[in-house]
């Protein structure tokens, strides 16, 4: 019986960069003297594939292979001479997959993974330097509060909440032209969130060995992670690349999840699961799984 290479895939892993986005100045609050600027870390993985990467493993030889030092430094380059602020990682996924394709033409697929961490504006009562003249002298509403700005250049980061992409591009052979077929599947994760009403289990399958109580009102705490995928889209290599937007269907996802946990009375976490996707986190853990899937229409 003979062995041979059934697949193979390599790259960079846990690459971090941090991209900081001058942006136009901010009128707001008198704030024209203040640089406005958008932060961008992100956490990327590369890996390339091929079938002419096989010599490599079998035969010793090197002469095909991209080092992933090359890899890392070329995630760098394409972070810093993309225009855009990298908030839409799944575009900039596709950049890093179409340079690789275009690069290197034994290279048949790109598996790019990009996790975005959560910097958010620090909210400030004052954009003025604070001096010993100013620090006990906060201005606060009726209520008691106190009224904040959002920092034009100052974040910080708001949980573990990520942002996150996986965009696999790969090479189509076509006679008119040159392409590349993408892939993505987009998502949230380590979005904490806790209920303290509006949770129950209860009639729940009773045995000799249930120890479970039950409970008409409870706390439910959990960690939510989400995948949604989008359509694949095969576009030219030699064509300026198409730009569709996709933070705002991170966004409207992410909103209608939190909008579920917190309105939907839960009889179980089965049910909740029902209308949203996570895992509840616990201490043995407990794990409950579904998959949603849009039905066909009738047509």
């Amino acid at each position: 019986m003979s062995a041979f290479l059934s697949s193979q895939q390599y790259g960079k892993d846990k690459v971090r960069l941090v991209k900081v986005t001058d942006l136009p100045a901010s009128t707001a609050h008198g704030a024209t003297n203040l640089k406005h600027q958008h932060v961008q870390e992100l956490t990327c993985r590369v890996l390339l594939a091929g079938a002419q990467f096989e010599t490599s493993y079998t035969k010793a030889d090197n002469r095909l292979v991209v080092p992933t030092d090359t890899v890392k430094n070329t995630i760098y380059y394409l972070a810093q001479t993309t225009q855009d602020t990298l908030e839409d990682i799944e575009s900039f996924a596709k950049v890093i997959g179409r340079h690789f394709i275009k690069q290197y033409a034994h290279v048949e697929e790109v598996h790019v993974r990009i996790h975005a961490h959560n910097w958010t504006r620090i909210q400030t009562s004052t954009l003025e330097p604070v001096t010993e003249k100013t620090s006990g002298s906060l201005i606060t509403t009726v209520s008691g509060e106190v009224p904040t700005l959002a920092h034009p250049h100052s974040f910080y980061r708001a949980g573990e909440q990520k942002r996150t992409t996986n965009v696999v591009a790969t090479r189509v052979q076509s006679r008119a032209d040159a392409m590349i077929k993408f892939s993505i599947a987009s998502g949230i994760s380590d979005l904490y969130v806790l209920k303290s009403s509006g949770s129950s289990f209860e009639d729940y399958h009773l045995d000799k060995l249930t120890t479970l109580p039950p409970m008409s009102e409870r706390v439910l705490s959990t960690d939510i992670t989400a995948t949604w995928t989008f359509p694949d889209s095969v576009e030219s290599l030699t064509q300026n690349p198409s730009k569709p937007t996709f933070t705002p269907t991170f966004h409207t996802i992410k909103q209608i999840t939190l909008d579920l946990f917190a309105n939907h009375n839960s009889p179980s976490v089965q049910n909740t699961l029902y209308r949203m996707v996570y895992y509840p986190v616990a201490d043995p853990s407990g794990l409950i799984t579904a998959t949603i899937s849009r039905s066909r229409a009738k047509l």
